[in-house]
């Protein structure tokens, strides 16, 4: 399965392109502002987990404390 994530402006091409999906064979769902950025904040922890350990001190320097 692959998925595609698509950006717009107004509600009614939302409807549009959920319909059209359906037409298709698809599915679609809407998602939400947050959901978005729940998604995103989960592909950096997953980019973050391919890497090697990190000492908490590297981790704190990151986050600037």
């Amino acid at each position: 399965m692959e998925t595609v994530l698509i950006n717009v402006e107004k509600k009614s091409d939302i409807a549009f392109l959920v319909s059209l999906a359906k037409k298709l064979g698809m599915s679609a769902k809407p998602l939400s502002q947050s959901e978005v950025e729940d998604w995103k904040f989960a592909q950096k922890i997953d980019e973050g987990m391919k890497t090697a350990s990190v000492s908490r001190s590297s981790v704190m320097k990151a986050l600037g404390k």
